[in-house]
């Protein structure tokens, strides 16, 4: 039979690669643990999960250092990252994933809003020689507590279950570009494009204006162009100074442009 829930995908997947899962959660409070075991069978890949919600507990149990959170707080790329390789580690795993977040309503602070969650994974690298893979999504949500909760579940899902359909092949590389701490920012958010129209009707950007900071696109490559809610949208993958790798799209029908991603964490090959 073949799988058909992201649960039941992650488990062929598992198997098929020869690796066990570990999970470490705080705002999801093991909604991901009950996924996973939701499929019969999971105990032969699934390793077991921590729910660490306070930060003593992250520090105890995970491994969180005093000074990362001191210095970065709970809700940060830096925590979700030390979340998941002490999970992995802690309980022998070959692949973890971490999720820390705010899901509302209390816990906000000016530069951290509900919804904001940061999902990380800690794996093997793509080979035997290769280090280690360590990916930090930063998503955030827009819905009640609930929601939030349910979007940060199916997001840790979809990470483990993308890193291991790519892992070892060639699209591992095109998707993260080097796999090692890479943080995969989503931002999805409209964005002010200086663009060079073609003879053909298709756009160059040139450079965008993003939070007030412009930037200049320096190289651009893959290009796909994919159709939803009745719009047809272009994807560009660019490179701005500094080794910073964005997705932005343009609505083909109104032109409007959005930046959808940010490859922070490392250069991405385009």
């Amino acid at each position: 039979m073949t799988p058909k829930t992201l649960e039941e995908k992650i488990g062929s997947l598992l198997v098929k690669k020869g690796l066990t899962l570990a999970t470490a959660e705080s705002c999801t409070g093991g909604l991901v643990a009950h996924r996973i075991t939701n499929v019969p069978g999971s105990s032969a890949y699934y390793v077991g999960g921590v729910v660490a919600y306070a930060n003593e507990a992250k520090e105890a149990l995970l491994g969180v250092q005093p000074a990362t959170l001191a210095a970065h707080g709970a809700v940060s790329i830096e925590t979700a990252r030390e979340m998941a390789r002490g999970a992995r580690q802690r309980l022998g795993a070959g692949v973890a994933v971490a999720i820390t977040g705010i899901a509302g309503p209390a816990g906000v602070t000016p530069d951290k809003p509900v919804g904001l969650t940061y999902v990380a994974l800690s794996a093997p690298g793509v080979d035997a020689s290769a280090p280690d893979v360590e990916l930090v999504e930063r998503h955030l949500w827009t819905g009640g507590r609930l929601e939030n909760k349910e979007a940060s579940a199916e997001a840790a899902l979809r990470l483990v279950a993308d890193y291991l359909r790519k892992r070892g092949s060639k699209g591992f590389r095109d998707h993260w570009g080097i796999p090692e701490r890479i943080m995969v920012e989503f931002i999805n958010e409209p964005v002010g494009v200086d663009v060079q129209m073609r003879p053909d009707g298709t756009a160059t950007p040139l450079g965008f204006i993003w939070q007030s900071r412009r930037y200049l696109v320096e190289s651009w490559g893959r290009q796909r162009v994919e159709t939803k809610d009745g719009h047809t949208w272009r994807y560009y993958l660019v490179q701005t100074a500094g080794g910073e790798t964005w997705e932005l799209c343009r609505d083909i029908e109104t032109a409007q442009w959005r930046v959808t991603r940010r490859w922070a964490g490392g250069p991405q090959a385009v």
